[in-house]
């Protein structure tokens, strides 16, 4: 019997040490386990330094699955890019009103439920509501739109380069920078399109042609007319003028200026684009309160067009950039390249880089291709 008793205890005691020398081992992994997860962590973030010149430690492209997207022409380039728009966990919502909802909704098809509230109009930041959206990476603009992102421990992302300001170089920037930090090829889609472009144009334009004069109105309100003079950081048109062989009319003004009708007649453009506000349909209709477009040579040959939109207007830099100097060549030289063959371009690019079909209707929603009656 005290044998039995002995061997239980034994039994007993080496249990308790066994167990003890588990819990031991448990503790020992679990602290190895800590120390080599608190040893991955900080080895899985990028230094990456962004077009503004920032040096800024991003996560791991697997871990980026939360974007916050504060500049509204970036958001062209990263529905593009990015596999699933479902990362997309804000976005600023003048992207949706600068572009064609139409198109959106069948490349960026959650776009209604994208949080907007975080920033205004104005690029006020909520900072409550932006933390809210717990953002793994925050993508902006300028020094003007990282007011309120100081002291917010997400890392944010410079598209402004005060190196560049034709749209060829800007878009391709944009999409290269956006593609490093997704971790996809380096080498940018969209270079292999303004090659493409580049090369048509170059074919386009070396048939015989009598060069037109162009003007770009980039808004138009409360009777304050703004027009488009060579390239800055929010004015592109005169690039693109370039590219397809037209003059820009308002070479002499820098930037972004306000100017007068009376400018204007003397310029007497022959052809007018529009960027926003007032729409192109307001100068034909000869319907805007204290402004008579009635006595320029664009009015009367009806050569008044709206800027194509897509994922974004197409006179600012955006993923369908490629697409603009061609429909500029088709609307100043139908004879080189008329609407049927622009929209075969539209219809084959999106196949290209959205593997979307367009239908006619959409495409006319693109290039609101008017059919102005004859007076």
């Amino acid at each position: 019997m005290r044998h039995k008793i002995k061997t239980i205890a034994v039994a007993i005691v080496m249990c308790l040490f066994l167990g003890a020398c588990s819990q031991n081992s448990a503790n020992k992994d679990i602290s190895v386990l800590a120390q080599q997860t608190a040893t991955l962590e900080p080895a899985q973030l990028r230094t990456i330094t962004d077009l503004g010149g920032n040096t800024v430690k991003i996560p791991a492209a697997a871990d980026i699955q939360r974007i916050v997207v504060l500049s509204p022409p970036v958001m062209s380039f990263v529905v593009n890019a990015i596999p699933d728009t479902g990362t997309i966990a804000g976005i600023n919502a003048r992207a949706f009103t600068t572009s064609n909802v139409e198109i959106v909704k069948k490349v960026f098809p959650n776009w209604q439920s994208v949080d907007t509230s975080f920033v205004d109009s104005s690029f006020t930041i909520n900072k409550e509501s932006l933390l809210a959206l717990n953002a793994d990476i925050i993508f902006y603009y300028g020094n003007f739109q990282k007011k309120g992102l100081e002291n917010i421990d997400i890392p944010c992302i410079d598209f402004f380069s005060k190196e560049l300001n034709d749209p060829e170089a800007v878009s391709i920037a944009w999409d290269k920078q956006l593609r490093d930090i997704l971790g996809q090829n380096s080498t940018s889609n969209l270079q292999n399109e303004w090659n493409t472009t580049n090369e048509k144009l170059t074919e386009l334009l070396k048939r015989e042609h009598k060069r037109k004069t162009a003007l770009c109105i980039f808004s138009n309100t409360a009777g304050s007319i703004v027009v488009s003079g060579t390239d800055s950081t929010d004015s592109y048109a005169h690039s693109f003028f370039a590219k397809a062989g037209v003059t820009n009319a308002a070479v002499d003004i820098e930037g972004t200026t306000e100017v007068s009708m009376e400018q204007i007649y003397k310029w007497n453009p022959d052809m007018i684009i529009v960027f926003h506000d007032s729409p192109a349909q307001s100068i034909l209709d000869n319907s805007i309160e204290g402004q008579d477009w009635s006595l320029l040579d664009a009015w009367k040959n009806k050569e008044v067009y709206d800027v194509p939109r897509t994922t974004y207007s197409w006179i600012t830099p955006c993923a369908d950039s490629p697409l603009m100097p061609l429909w500029l060549v088709s609307k100043a030289y139908p004879d080189l390249l008329d609407e049927s063959s622009m929209k075969t371009f539209v219809l084959d690019y999106y196949k290209r880089n959205y593997d979307i079909t367009l239908f006619d209707a959409d495409i006319d929603t693109i290039l609101n291709l008017r059919k102005a009656a004859k007076k």
